[in-house]
């Protein structure tokens, strides 16, 4: 009789187990933030080919589905996987391949880490991103003297944080082929010193010094892609836009998309020209890779003074900035993407700039419409033209690591406009939503400092104190939004991910602690733990 019972009851949980679904993935025991439009939260999530089946209690999901992969997250954090509205992806892979200058408190500095590579792996043209003479004492541009002793036949050519200007010593120069009175050379673009190059450029003419490095070939590309993805795994990002591409590259993340060689999730802007045109007629999709945006540029950055300004700098009253793009030729770009039915994406750092932007914008924009145009950067708005946001539906995509970067400096060069300056709050308030991303490798990959920034207002170094106009800071849901549901709703994909709900595509993230209730301290500290692309991990920390 007792041998019946146990029968019947062994018999009874094999078959109550068959009576479940059959899932690839049970996440449970989490700390789960759906991002959904009730900001809800639950414990448990269950995943079949790489899309969410359900969520709910561990209750609910363990007693209605069964999976041979079970993840328990003992508590931690699990969010939507990030999403970067604004970076570079092979900008953050030849980063990873060149000379860090981040961080160097002196052109000395600069030099050191210079001689120190060299040593230890030569380069046939030295190249190195992301220094910012408003680090140093001296907080004024150099000259290549220094680099012309150094590395007198070998070209040199480092780029500004912004990547707005380089500089260079005199064995780049001859091999680009310029000289001072070049028509070339835009007004403003290179600086001089007793009638010679500094080895200071900027904007287009800092550009054209892309031309003497050698191009990496197909297996180069595919390289700094992957190292590039990584990268972003690593700081659980899952997809990101990608703010203007050539065809040559396109061409080869395409292929990878096919092979499922990138997994990474990208929203690939066009950078407009005969080739890009002639190649995309119309909006293109493979698989997670998505073709809808044309990036252009009005202006330069903030730090190099190339940000176009209504007034002149406040440090230097003879200049107020540089058109990057013609209006004219910004024009026929907006009415090439109209007329195919692509977004448009402008880079627009100054007030003028932004004026700029919003009136061209305004010639093919009817009110009301949702095509969903963006701005990028939207640093300093006239408060006369924060309206044109709201009227004519254009979408602020926000930088915050960029306001508490420029925050020390800013002030001297835009004086009392300061104070129109990084107005997240306010550019919320015009859609009632905002994406956000880093502008990587402009800035640090890590959207944990995105969300740092957007709500504490500080850098990494808790300066200022009280937050910089706090009136504009995000608070912990909204900055969590812009990085996610906010960033795909910019890019038209708030359907397919951004969020974890029922039907949506199985991104997550899983930090080791909860962001949205950590002190302001415990912030940056924050890690990555594990990142989750279509259900697959792709990241795990060890």
């Amino acid at each position: 009789m007792k041998k019946t019972a146990l029968g019947l009851f062994l018999a009874l949980i094999i078959c109550s187990c068959n009576m479940k679904e059959q899932v690839d993935l049970i996440i449970y025991n989490g700390n789960i933030y759906t991002v959904d439009s009730a900001f809800t939260k639950s414990s448990a999530v269950a995943v079949k080919d790489g899309i969410i089946e359900a969520t709910g209690t561990d209750d609910e999901i363990l007693n209605t589905y069964r999976s041979v992969r079970m993840v328990d997250l003992e508590g931690k954090p699990l969010y939507p996987g990030f999403n970067d509205a604004h970076g570079h992806i092979t900008g953050l892979g030849r980063g990873l391949m060149r000379v860090d200058l981040r961080g160097a408190g002196s052109f000395d500095e600069i030099i050191e880490r210079l001689v120190q590579r060299q040593k230890e792996n030569p380069m046939e043209v030295i190249q190195g991103d992301g220094w910012d003479q408003n680090l140093w004492e001296e907080k004024t541009f150099p000259d290549n003297t220094k680099l012309n002793e150094l590395f007198p036949e070998t070209p040199v050519i480092l780029s500004r944080i912004d990547f707005h200007a380089v500089i260079v010593n005199d064995a780049a120069i001859r091999k680009l082929g310029i000289k001072p009175g070049d028509p070339s050379i835009l007004p403003g673009e290179a600086l001089m010193k007793n009638g010679k190059f500094q080895g200071v450029f900027l904007e287009n003419t800092a550009d054209s010094f892309k031309s003497i490095v050698p191009e990496p070939d197909g297996k180069g590309i595919r390289e700094m892609l992957l190292a590039a993805q990584a990268e972003c795994f690593r700081y659980g990002l899952t997809s990101v836009s990608h703010a203007g591409e050539e065809l040559r590259i396109i061409e080869v993340i395409d292929s990878m998309q096919s092979e499922g060689k990138l997994k990474l999730r990208l929203d690939v802007w066009l950078t407009p020209g005969e080739e890009n045109f002639a190649r995309f007629t119309k909006p293109y999709k493979n698989g997670r890779l998505s073709i809808s945006a044309i990036k252009m540029y009005v202006d330069g950055a903030l730090g190099s003074r190339g940000a176009l300004m209504t007034e002149p700098y406040s440090d230097m009253p003879g200049t107020s900035g540089i058109y990057v793009t013609s209006p004219q030729l910004l024009e026929s770009n907006a009415k090439w993407a109209y007329e195919h039915g692509f977004q448009v994406a402008t880079h627009c750092i100054g007030d003028e700039a932004n004026r700029e932007a919003l009136r061209i914008y305004s010639m093919f924009l009817p009110e009301g419409n949702d095509l969903r145009w963006r701005i990028e950067h939207a640093q300093i708005i006239h408060p006369s033209d924060m309206h044109m946001f709201g009227r004519y539906g254009i979408v602020p995509s926000i930088q915050p690591t960029h306001a508490t970067s420029d925050m020390l400096w800013a002030d001297e060069r835009v004086g009392s406009r300061i104070k129109n300056a990084y107005p997240y709050k306010e550019l919320l308030s015009q859609l009632g939503w905002l994406p956000a991303g880093t502008d990587f490798p402009i800035e640090h990959v890590s959207p944990v400092y995105t969300f740092f920034a957007a709500v504490h207002r500080t850098n990494l170094d808790f300066v200022p104190q009280e937050g910089f106009q706090m009136e504009n800071a995000l608070s912990p849901e909204e900055a969590l939004r812009s990085m996610t549901i906010w960033a795909a709703k910019a890019s038209f994909e708030e359907k397919l991910k951004g969020s974890i709900e029922k039907g949506k595509v199985a991104d997550f993230v899983v930090l080791d602690k909860d962001m949205m209730t950590a002190k302001r301290e415990e912030v940056p500290g924050i890690k990555i733990l594990r990142t989750f692309v279509g259900g697959e991990e792709v990241y795990k920390a060890e």
